[in-house]
């Protein structure tokens, strides 16, 4: 691994230049060839990653990974925000392009990546889809779609790759995706592929992970997760009023025990006077 950063970000690119060189277990690929050099380049500010990257890539891209040229571009602008999920994100991507060596369907590609670098944050935007909670089926050519739109677009489609390719993984039982990861370089496609590790077509899969993911995320995952929302509203409504309550109460005692040596009220009449 050779990292390239500007000087204020060297020591974060040879921390992540460490953590690609120990890579490991990538789903039904294992380690990362050892004999292939990779590049990683830090870009810290928008305009050197639009640089870098040709301005092919859609604004709200944060990491690229080009297989051929064994590159990986991070925008680093804001290094705090989990750049080693990013990097291992595209690290999935030259993982599965050299495993395969050609182009799988984008869906899978992504979602194999975010599974890979175990992203599952990705998946609590499905919980509230609304869209998903009605019934609509999207299919996974509306996943590519969707993965080349704008940036909520984009997000749904990560999350319904995700779901997608962790099926796939559950078919596998215990091997996970090494079954499929077998057959994907010598099947003819994508689709010959699924045929012969789980005697599906392309289609059939399409209809199964639609049942999969409405059966997850359609009306009862929406309404839970609705409910806990106003679950946690109520809560903070009961904390604030038995708060309120209590500094009642509070002032209610204070009240009395000033106007015990004064049954009349005579002095608290005259405190309150004075602050009128």
């Amino acid at each position: 691994m050779t990292a390239v950063a500007w000087p204020s970000q060297q020591s974060l690119a040879i921390a992540l230049a460490e953590l690609a060189d120990n890579a490991r277990d990538f789903p039904g690929i294992g380690p990362m060839p050892g004999d292939r050099p990779i590049r990683l380049i830090l870009a810290p500010t928008r305009a050197r990653y639009d640089s870098l990257t040709r301005g092919r890539l859609p604004l709200w891209s944060e990491g690229a990974a080009f297989p051929d040229a064994a590159t990986i571009v991070l925008l680093t602008v804001r290094p705090s925000d989990r750049p080693t999920v990013a990097l291992r994100h595209e690290l999935a991507h030259l993982a599965l392009r050299w495993h395969v060596q050609r182009y799988v369907p984008l869906w899978f590609e992504e979602g194999y990546a975010a599974v890979a670098a175990q992203e599952w944050d990705r998946l609590d935007a499905l919980q509230l889809n609304w869209q998903l909670a009605r019934g609509v089926q999207m299919s996974l050519d509306d996943i590519d779609r969707a993965l080349r739109g704008n940036r909520g677009d984009a997000e749904a489609g990560y999350a319904l790759a995700t779901t997608a390719v962790l099926l796939l993984q559950r078919w596998g039982g215990e091997r996970g995706l090494t079954p499929l990861m077998a057959n994907l370089p010598t099947a003819e496609s994508f689709d010959a592929a699924l045929r012969t590790t789980y005697h599906i077509t392309e289609g059939d899969f399409e209809l199964r992970w639609q049942k999969d993911v409405g059966s997850r995320y359609g009306w009862l995952s929406w309404m839970a997760a609705m409910g806990f929302f106003w679950l946690a509203i109520g809560t903070l409504l009961v904390a604030l009023v038995l708060m309120r309550r209590k500094r009642d109460r509070r002032k209610r005692a204070a009240l009395e025990e000033e106007t015990a040596g004064d049954p009349d009220g005579s002095q608290l009449l005259d405190e309150l006077e004075i602050t009128e």
